[in-house]
């Protein structure tokens, strides 16, 4: 079991500036499934997560935030969540151990979080 990791082109983005928007009404799935959403701050060298859920979630991440996750061998796995400015929709299946942190030592970085459902069946696993 793995996340699905699906690139998002920005709606536009000027060419002589460091401004882009992403329209979320463009989130590549149905958005009739989500009950939950969060924003989520992440200060510098911080970590959340360190779990696993009956729940579907996906992230958008604006930062230096890394997501990690245990496969079915519990071998550790990674993922730059906002490379280079790139946009990515994080999918997380039910039940997947993972983690999301933030590299940075200086910097706030903001995990945008949605859910099919609230949280239940949450349970602690040490990933990070």
């Amino acid at each position: 079991m793995e996340p699905i990791i699906t690139p998002l082109p920005f709606t536009y983005k000027k060419t002589d500036t460091d401004v882009w928007v992403f329209n979320l009404e463009e989130l590549p799935f149905d958005q009739m499934r989500i009950q939950d959403r969060q924003i989520v701050h992440f200060g510098p060298q911080s970590v959340g997560g360190n779990h696993k859920h009956s729940r579907i979630e996906w992230f958008v991440a604006i930062g230096e935030l890394v997501f990690v996750w245990l496969d079915e061998q519990g071998q550790k796995h990674e993922q730059e969540m906002n490379p280079d400015g790139q946009l990515f929709l994080f999918e997380v299946p039910p039940y997947l151990p993972h983690a999301v942190v933030n590299r940075s030592l200086t910097d706030d970085a903001t995990l945008m979080e949605m859910a099919d459902g609230k949280m239940t069946e949450r349970e602690t696993v040490e990933v990070v």
